[in-house]
C-alpha cells in the first residue's frame, strides 16, 4: 500500500521538475499536411480596392494594397495555411486539390499600435473576423480592408483566385460649394471664408469581419472621435486628422467664386439614424456622423453640419452642389439649419469600385 502511494507522488514530482526545467513553448499555428502529389498552387490576388485616396494624398503616394495576408482554412478539419507579403503582389499557396477552403484576406493592417496585427499570431478564424481595428489604423496612403472567398482547388492545374476586399470605412465626399446671399442684405456685403471641412461623431473601432450593423453602439463618449467639433479637448490619435478632415483651407468663396476642390474623408460604420440624434444642449450621447463645414462670415465663426445617417461599410456618401444661403449655427453639435440656410443636392453614388451606393440628405 505504501509503495502504491509513493509511485504516483514520485510521478507528480518528476512532472513538476520537468515543467520547471523545460521553457514554455507557445502553441504553434495550425497547419495541415498532405501528400505532395495532392498539392496544387493557388495564386491569390485582391480586387475591389480602387479609389481609396484620402484628400491631400497624391496618387503617387497612394498604396491601394500595401502589406496583406491570405489565410486558407480547410472547411473539414479547421486547420489552415497562410502567406503574407509586404506589397500587393499576388500570393501563391500550396493547397490540396479537391478540398474546400474558406480563404480570408486582411489588407493594409497596422504592424504597431493598439490595432497591430501579426499573421503568425492567428490560431482560428475568429482571430481574423473578430480582430478589432481602430480609426487611427487608417492611413492617408492605405486603408484597411478585409474579404473572404470559398475555394476548391482543381487537380493537375494551378488555380487563380481573386478575393474581393472591402474597406472597413465609408467615404464621405464634399463635391463643390458656393455661397449665395442674394436677398439677404445683412450678409451680402460680408466676406465668407471657408476655414475647414471635417467629420464629427465617428466611431473609434470596428471589427474586420462583422456584419457592420452594430446595433449596440456605445453611448460612452470615449468610444467616439471628434464629438464636439475639432477634438474639443479630446486627445488626437496619431495620423487620424487627415482621415477625418482638412483644417487648412482658408478660402474666400461666393456665388461668383465657388469652391470646386473635392474632399474625401473616412469613418467607420455608424448605423445611428437621424431620429436618434440629439441636437440641443443635452448631454452627449451616440448620434449619427456629420459632415461639418466650418467658416467665418467676417469675424463670426459659423458651422453647417450635414447629417450622414445609417452609414454602412464600403459605401460613398456624397454631398454635391452645396449652396449656402444664410448664417450657420454657433456649434457643430447643434443642428438648427434648414434649406433656407444650406441647400444640398441629394446624390446617390453608384461606383462599382466601391461595390455599392449611398447618399446623404438633410432631414
Amino acid at each position: 500500500m505504501k509503495l502504491l502511494i509513493i509511485i504516483p507522488a514520485l510521478g507528480v514530482l518528476l512532472a513538476a521538475f520537468s515543467s520547471c526545467a523545460v521553457p514554455y513553448q507557445p502553441e504553434e499555428p495550425k497547419v495541415f499536411f498532405q501528400e505532395e502529389d495532392s498539392l496544387v498552387t493557388v495564386i491569390f490576388s485582391a480586387s475591389g480596392s480602387e479609389r481609396s485616396k484620402v484628400t491631400g494624398v497624391s496618387e503617387e503616394a497612394e498604396r491601394v494594397v500595401d502589406r496583406w495576408a491570405v489565410f486558407a482554412f480547410d472547411n473539414r478539419s479547421g486547420q489552415f495555411r497562410y502567406e503574407s507579403a509586404s506589397s500587393g503582389e499576388p500570393l501563391p499557396m500550396k493547397l490540396s486539390a479537391g478540398r474546400s477552403y474558406t480563404c480570408y484576406a486582411i489588407v493594409n493592417y497596422p504592424e504597431t499600435g493598439p490595432g497591430a496585427f501579426d499573421p503568425a499570431s492567428v490560431r482560428s478564424t475568429t482571430d481574423l473576423t473578430g480582430k478589432v481595428a481602430y480609426l487611427g489604423d487608417c492611413r492617408g496612403t492605405a486603408l484597411p480592408m478585409f474579404g473572404s472567398e470559398e475555394v476548391t482547388p482543381v487537380a493537375d492545374s494551378d488555380t487563380e483566385v481573386t478575393i474581393t476586399v472591402k474597406r472597413l470605412v465609408s467615404r464621405v465626399d464634399l463635391r463643390g460649394l458656393k455661397v449665395d446671399f442674394s436677398g439677404k442684405p445683412h450678409l451680402e456685403s460680408k466676406t465668407f471664408t471657408l476655414r475647414a471641412i471635417y467629420l464629427t461623431n465617428t466611431y473609434r473601432t470596428t471589427r474586420y469581419g462583422e456584419d457592420y450593423t452594430f446595433p449596440e453602439l456605445s453611448s460612452t463618449r470615449s468610444a467616439w472621435y471628434n464629438t464636439g467639433g475639432w477634438h474639443r479637448g479630446e486627445a488626437a490619435e496619431a495620423g487620424i486628422d487627415v482621415i477625418v478632415g482638412d483644417r487648412s483651407i482658408d478660402t474666400v468663396i461666393s456665388a461668383w467664386s465657388p469652391y470646386s476642390r473635392e474632399h474625401s474623408f473616412y469613418a467607420f460604420p455608424n448605423p445611428t439614424p437621424a431620429s436618434e440624434d440629439i441636437t440641443q444642449t443635452e448631454s452627449w450621447t451616440r448620434r449619427c456622423t456629420r459632415l461639418v463645414i466650418e467658416a467665418t462670415i467676417d469675424d463670426d465663426t459659423v458651422y453647417y453640419a450635414i447629417k450622414v445617417p445609417s452609414m454602412t461599410r464600403n459605401r460613398i456618401f456624397a454631398a454635391s452642389s452645396v449652396v449656402i444661403h444664410g448664417r450657420g449655427s454657433n456649434d457643430p453639435e447643434i443642428i438648427d439649419i434648414d434649406p433656407d440656410i444650406i441647400e444640398v443636392t441629394v446624390q446617390p453614388v453608384i461606383d462599382d469600385d466601391w461595390d455599392g451606393a449611398g447618399d446623404i440628405y438633410l432631414d
